[in-house]
């Protein structure tokens, strides 16, 4: 991206030349990417139901067009409509645990995976590996295909049109990073389809978001030459780098501040609280991380990332003190199960699983001088990095065209 006062100009321009600093919606097919990731489709580990794990006990499936069956041991037909299950004992299975599943119509019904969606309808073709520890079910499809399946199951289909150009690009740049450094081999996989990469297939895809990918078709986000991680997240807490907030006073400062130009301003995430007693914070440290610590006295933030987000917690108590070292972990340690979050239009939400984000500071609760707890108050919902979904849906409300939406998040 070439950026001349508060103008960008898109264009292809060669990887090659030295001096591009960053371009944006570099077509997948113009070269500019290692053929190996366009020059196969990619492969979704489907996790068990609700998410739960990798590995499956049975898989049952099915397809309105009927489906082949090839592996070692040879190929059979399924009839239309017939429901086959298989396990880990099932005869059909050769010597090397694999079997090919390819549908008359290319769509199967797979069942038993409790998304979200009413069908659990799949596309393209399937692969089941027998493993020690269980089954692995293997989406394959391509690229463009599969993200029909993640752009609703990541941002509502009623957002504005760019906000979800914006997010197509966003995957599209994520899943060809994935595929490029294949980060789910262990699975035979490039993905799986949970959120610990993009969620595919949880809400049915409509004519808004396949529109999105279709005008995006091959578009993705490169700097020098290369794929970005293009991470996004929910809502942003309205920081900005340039603030500083990673020093701890100006961080709460600014959080106990209300930026008015903040695109998310009025979202409830914007702002939030949740307090914690000692012993509550006592129960999450021993269920969670030391069952035998002691009693929690106290609490400290140690250290902060340039983008304000906690980088370092320190718990201290009777079992000495230790800290806990990442945003997602100390998210993970401080669970909301008997603390509701309440949000800054009055609403709580209780039973989180984890905090909504790491961008908090501690205000400590004392009763007759005597520490009980901390309110944490907090900002913003998800890990911070890249693109805020929620403010890419008021920038395009603005009126802003997706590659400003883009231009604002990922350009440096």
């Amino acid at each position: 991206m070439k950026i001349e006062g508060n103008r960008a100009h898109i264009f292809h321009i060669p990887c090659s030349e030295a001096d591009m600093l960053y371009s944006i919606f570099i077509d997948l097919i113009d070269g500019h990417i290692k053929t190996d990731i366009v020059s196969r489709d990619i492969r979704v580990l489907i996790k068990t139901a609700g998410f739960a794990s990798e590995y499956h006990e049975e898989i049952t499936v099915s397809s309105a067009a009927g489906f082949t069956v090839s592996g070692e041991n040879g190929s059979w037909q399924s009839d239309a409509g017939e429901k086959q299950i298989f396990t880990a004992d099932s005869a059909t299975f050769g010597s090397d645990g694999v079997l090919y599943l390819k549908a008359a119509d290319g769509q199967f019904e797979i069942s038993g995976l409790q998304r979200a969606r009413a069908s659990e309808t799949y596309e393209g073709r399937l692969e089941i590996r027998r493993t020690d520890e269980g089954l692995l079910l293997i989406n394959e499809l391509p690229l463009e295909q599969y993200l029909c399946g993640v752009v609703p199951s990541e941002m509502p289909s009623s957002y504005p049109a760019e906000a979800l150009k914006a997010q197509a690009v966003c995957a599209r740049t994520y899943a060809a990073k994935r595929m490029q450094e294949r980060n789910a081999s262990a699975f035979f996989a490039d993905v799986d389809d949970s959120v610990s990469y993009q969620v595919y297939n949880n809400i049915k895809n409509n004519e808004r978001t396949d529109q999105a990918v279709s005008e995006t078709k091959g578009k993705v986000l490169m700097r020098d030459g290369d794929l970005i991680d293009a991470l996004y997240y929910s809502t942003s807490c309205g920081i900005q780098l340039s603030d500083n907030p990673s020093d701890e006073a100006v961080f709460c400062s600014l959080l106990s501040t209300r930026d008015e130009k903040a695109y998310e301003k009025e979202e409830p995430w914007y702002r939030w609280s949740v307090s914690f007693s000692l012993e509550e914070l006592t129960e999450l440290v021993k269920t969670g991380w030391q069952e035998d610590f002691g009693a929690v006295t106290g609490m400290e933030v140690v250290s902060r990332e340039p983008s304000g987000v906690i980088a370092a917690l320190k718990i201290s108590g009777e079992g000495g003190e230790f800290q806990v070292e990442g945003e997602y972990t100390i998210r993970k340690l401080l669970q909301t199960r008997n603390s509701p979050v309440t949000l800054q239009d009055g609403s709580t939400a209780p039973n989180l699983g984890m905090l909504p984000s790491a961008f908090f500071y501690l205000t400590p609760n004392y009763e007759k001088e005597v520490l009980t707890g901390y309110t944490l108050t907090g900002g913003g919902y998800g890990h911070g990095k890249g693109m805020s979904q929620n403010g890419a849906k008021h920038m395009a409300d603005a009126g802003h065209k997706c590659a400003d939406i883009l231009r604002y998040y990922y350009a440096e």
